[in-house]
């Protein structure tokens, strides 16, 4: 058994197949569309990686080789399909395996005897933290980030997009659902949010809880940058003057609203 004090090389082909394993476990939540905090995340690595077969660099190269062919076979599949999402995780797979096991092996590698049994290690939350730095680091599409109740939690970008996954962990505060979507509108696209879409998917939000969202707006400092813009029609669309200013997110509401009647 490993002792905790030695730190195991990140050269080492233990290290990247713990790295490796570590995207999948974050990969397996996305997949389902769940997201895992990083707390999560560590006790089931802790939990899980002392048993996991090592991934060796020859098994690595072989998986390298043979993913262009599965990805060629899904190159036709809508985006959004089971098929499309999986061809994406084999690109990012295979950027990740590339990018850990390009080099040669190491002399810890090449010490150890062919068919030698593995010994169950010693896993701890310290080389947990290893692990998830290197992993964080490297072309992993892994992605933290810290949700408005302060709990980290971590996705895999292929499967789970920044948006949604922001969108999702804020899916028991209707309030902070609200600001952050508008304020990521306003970035991002730019455009405001009409305050009637959130009373359909993916918010399903009822409207008496969108007003009593409203209501806590115009009284809270911290969203003073939250404001109202009002069509010619009378709909109203929020923004973020962070990121938009005043007349152009007027335009721009008028301009939505029109497109939204002449769909009706």
């Amino acid at each position: 058994m490993n002792c905790p004090e030695n730190k195991l090389s990140t050269n080492t082909s233990q290290f990247k197949s713990d790295i490796v394993f570590l995207v999948d476990l974050v990969t397996e939540h996305s997949s389902k569309v769940q997201l895992v905090t990083v707390e999560e995340l560590r006790a089931e690595f802790l939990e899980r990686a002392p048993n996991q077969k090592m991934l060796t660099e020859e098994e690595a190269k072989t998986e390298i080789d043979t993913i262009p062919y599965k990805e060629k076979e899904l190159r036709n599949s809508a985006d959004d399909s089971p098929e499309g999402k999986e061809r994406r995780r084999l690109i990012s797979r295979r950027r990740m395996l590339h990018s850990l096991f390009n080099g040669e092996l190491s002399v810890r590698d090449l010490e150890k005897q062919e068919g030698e049994p593995e010994e169950l290690r010693e896993v701890t939350p310290e080389y947990f933290d290893e692990v998830y730095a290197e992993a964080l680091k490297g072309p992993n599409n892994i992605e933290e980030f810290e949700s408005w109740d302060g709990k980290r939690y971590v996705h895999f970008l292929p499967l789970l997009s920044s948006s949604f996954a922001r969108l999702m962990s804020a899916q028991n505060n209707p309030y902070q659902l609200i600001l952050n979507t508008v304020r990521e509108s306003s970035q991002l696209y730019p455009r405001p949010v009409g305050i009637f879409s959130f009373e359909f998917a993916p918010f399903n939000l009822d409207p008496k809880v969108i007003q009593d969202v409203l209501d806590k707006v115009a009284k809270d400092p911290k969203a003073k940058d939250i404001r109202v813009a009002e069509t010619s029609a009378g709909s109203l669309y929020l923004y973020s003057s962070d990121y938009l200013e005043d007349a152009y997110a007027d335009f721009l509401a008028e301009e939505m609203d029109q497109g939204e009647a002449e769909m009706l």
